[in-house]
């Protein structure tokens, strides 16, 4: 079975950015997982309005993209340390291989982004 685009280009986006880490520590942890966060829900909820836009999922009254914004302003909410510039720029990575490779978004493909993007709003909606 195929895993689906999204999933291969965070393993290798997550890989490259291991490889160039400096020695961990805890700041440096919490950066890439917050960089990691940024690339499955951001990643997930673009791939699901470019799918949109292609007319092969239902358009919902907000974007997936607004949802996904208000998922990390909920979570910047709850206090901690900010790590929003680092879920930013995990997306932003996300956004551009996914741009660049649009015509890999079949109806089959589609629907796959459509059954993650399920999955990450019941879990988000649980928290």
């Amino acid at each position: 079975m195929k895993k689906p685009l999204s999933l291969g280009l965070i393993m290798w986006i997550s890989a490259a950015n291991a490889q160039n880490a400096p020695a961990t520590s805890t700041a440096t942890q919490d950066q890439g997982q917050a960089r990691q966060f940024g690339m499955l829900v951001g990643g997930t909820a673009t791939q699901y309005d470019l799918c949109v836009k292609k007319g092969f999922l239902a358009k919902s009254d907000n974007s997936a993209e607004e949802a996904a914004k208000s998922i990390f302003e909920k979570m910047r909410a709850n206090g901690g340390p900010d790590q929003s510039a680092y879920v930013q720029e995990g997306w932003d990575m996300m956004k551009k291989e996914i741009f660049s490779h649009e015509s890999f978004y079949t109806q089959e493909k589609c629907a796959g982004v459509g059954k993650e993007w399920a999955k990450i709003m019941t879990t988000m909606r649980k928290k």
